[in-house]
């Protein structure tokens, strides 16, 4: 690395410093949609779980409990996720965005001077992909931005020799930051990268290694979820109609040039972004422009230099510039010409079943039936360009330096205020509705009607500053998980299962709440949230702010047995933690416990190990028999966690200890 290349990363580094000066140097934090309804709640249970020396294997809070480290998008092994278990949620969030805006840019300006291209050019490179529409829109999916960074990084060291292992290590990076489908993008670009290059069979060898060290790597994440996928919503895949959701528009495309051509996103419900971030992909006019200017030059010149050759025979160096010879060099141009098809695909794959073509890859190449919007895809695109952009840049001389100069000013002016902030205190206070089901010391749930759950009647104009914490309060997707609130329901989690997706579709095809009843008794629901005002025989309304909260008559508590007349006998919980629940009785009969049934809990009486058996739809039940005195142990003891985690452990291990190298070559 030369003393320029330090001095145009060091002014890469203090342009994002100043970007972000407001949130480092003030007592302001970011909070937009699935920061604050997910994100926040994600991490803050995982910061809890250690510091209480436990690993975050499951979540009681939401979905009437369900796996929680399981879920790639909590990252939990994800290296820099540390960083939120170090300085919590408020600081960690602060360095978390600012350290990978960082890295994207300064992992792709090292890969263009890889290839040669001068520091400018690099740097252009490196700040389009930095500030770029696509990374700068998604600082509210921290899953995306963790992961989207390393694809620069990844094709650095997967184009060198002998960089399996390391090149490896860094797709486990991307893959345990959290968002599968951007992985898989990056994937698809790194083959491109290895087909292009010369020794066809020898990259294909290197590719498939890099795969199959990354699963080894990465199996503590990889084996959970993928037995989590099996038993969720998404075991097949999705169904089409979902996973079209959020497919690009014709006119989405202009996006990918300037966010002029965006409608900005009314501040309401889960908002307060300024541009919708799926639609966000823009490198700028300037930028846009070079890339016009490049292709137009390298198309017409062809044609100039064969008129040249035909009207002034005499010139020497024509002929080895006509039309003809220039074709055969960009037909040996792999490189090229698999981006441009690339960029068709991408096309295509984003306008979802408008195409046919959608149809074809959402039925037959794996993995696109899991990604549920065809929109995502516009992220290869991009990339490509911002590599074009660089390219043609490199060509410049003199006006190199505008032209940086010119699209690093237009990125900057888009990001300027892009992110809302709030106050730090945001994230600590709790609202009237989370106050009071607190104050009640029983274990119990909580349940929004549909309307409730999915409402746009709050909306921020309306309570100025005020509506987000509104908002927080009225405990939307994960919301209750920081606040030790059970909610039976919940929006937001991607793998969601089976079992409790159907009962909520039972719940939500009854007429109203009083019917609903029976179901949500059986659920532990003991207060119902709602936004209007019912009249009921079976629930009885006990507080009234910007939500009506009802008490629900028929209560039923956690656990109980029946007893063989089926009537419920008293079944104490003497001990309740996410992965360990002790419960005591003196009735014989079937135990009911109102938490998920699933893979990798065990149940003990008295010592002795014993079957759970699934019961009132989602539930777990086991049989007491003959016994005076009960005393049962539900224990979370995954085995596919274990068996990853130790697969995990020895490779690691094997990349320190062996001779990287003579595991890593090819013959």
């Amino acid at each position: 690395m030369t003393k320029r290349d330090k001095i145009w990363i060091i002014f890469l580094f203090f342009i994002i410093i100043f970007q972000y000066s407001e949130t480092l140097f003030q007592n302001k934090t970011f909070f937009i949609r699935d920061l604050t309804f997910i994100f926040q709640p994600w991490k803050t249970a995982v910061c809890e779980s250690l510091i209480n020396g436990r690993m975050p294997l499951w979540d009681p809070y939401s979905y009437c409990g369900m796996p929680f480290m399981a879920n790639f998008q909590s990252a939990v092994f994800y290296p820099f996720s540390v960083i939120f278990y170090i300085f919590g949620f408020i600081y960690g969030l602060k360095l978390f965005v600012v350290i990978h805006v960082f890295i994207a840019g300064l992992f792709l300006f090292l890969y263009l001077r890889s290839k040669k291209i001068k520091t400018s050019a690099a740097f252009t490179g490196g700040m389009l992909f930095a500030f770029g529409g696509y990374l700068i829109t998604k600082i509210e999916f921290l899953s995306i931005l963790g992961t989207a960074p390393w694809l620069p990084l990844i094709l650095l060291l997967g184009t060198s020799d002998k960089n399996i292992f390391i090149t490896a290590l860094a797709v486990s990076f991307a893959l345990l930051a959290g968002y599968p489908p951007v992985l898989l993008f990056i994937m698809i670009l790194l083959l491109i990268e290895l087909v292009s290059g010369n020794n066809l069979i020898k990259n294909i060898k290197k590719l498939i290694l890099i795969i199959l060290f990354t699963l080894i790597i990465s199996s503590v994440q990889i084996l959970p979820a993928m037995e989590l996928v099996l038993n969720s919503v998404r075991e097949k895949g999705l169904a089409i109609k979902e996973a079209v959701v959020w497919q690009a528009d014709y006119s989405d495309w202009l996006s990918l040039i300037s966010p002029v051509f965006l409608k900005e996103e009314a501040t309401g419900l889960f908002t307060g972004e300024k541009y919708f971030w799926l639609r966000s992909f823009w490198i700028g006019f300037i930028a846009t422009a070079v890339i016009l200017f490049g292709f137009i030059n390298n198309l017409s010149r062809p044609f100039l230099m064969t008129l040249c050759h035909i009207f002034n025979k005499n010139t020497e160096d024509t002929p080895n510039l006509t039309y003809r010879n220039w074709v055969k060099k960009g037909r040996d141009n792999r490189k090229f010409i698999l981006y441009l098809l690339l960029i068709a695909f991408s096309a295509f794959f984003s306008f979802g079943n408008m195409t046919p073509f959608y149809n074809f890859v959402y039925n037959y190449i794996p993995g696109f039936n899991l990604i549920r919007a065809p929109a995502h895809i516009l992220f290869i695109p991009f990339f490509i360009f911002v590599i074009f952009v660089s390219i043609q840049l490199n060509n410049f001389k003199k006006i190199s330096l505008l032209f940086t100069f010119l699209i690093v000013f237009e990125l900057l002016c888009y990001a300027y205020k892009i992110h809302p902030t709030i106050e730090h205190n945001f994230f600590y206070e709790k609202g009237i509705v989370t106050d009071f089901l607190q104050k009640d010391n029983e274990l119990f749930r909580f349940f929004s009607t549909p309307k409730t759950a999915h409402s746009k009647k709050i909306t921020v104009p309306d309570y100025k500053n005020i509506g987000w914490y509104v908002l927080r309060d009225r405990l939307y997707n994960l919301i209750s998980v920081s606040f030790h609130l059970y909610n039976a329901g919940g929006v937001g989690e991607p793998l969601e299962t089976k079992e409790h997706s159907d009962l909520i579709l039972k719940i939500h095809n009854e007429k109203n709440a009083d019917d609903a009843n029976k179901l949500l008794s059986l659920m532990n629901v003991k207060y119902l949230l709602s936004e209007d005002y019912f009249a009921s025989k079976k629930w009885t309304l006990v507080n009234k702010s910007h939500l009506f909260v009802y008490r629900n008559k028929n209560f039923i508590e956690r656990s109980f047995v029946l007893d063989k007349n089926d009537v419920r006998r008293g079944a104490k919980i003497s001990y309740y933690s996410p992965e360990k629940v002790k419960i005591e009785t003196s009735s014989s009969g079937t135990l009911v416990f109102s938490d998920a049934f699933y893979p990798g809990w065990q149940a003990f009486v008295n010592g002795k190990k014993t079957g759970i058996s699934p019961v009132n739809y989602i539930f777990r039940s086991i049989e007491l028999n003959n016994l005076k005195n009960y005393k049962i142990i539900f224990l979370y003891n995954p085995v596919l966690f274990k068996i990853g985690l130790l697969i995990s452990l020895l490779s690691i291990c094997i990349i320190f200890i062996c001779d990287i190298s003579t595991l890593t070559s090819i013959q």
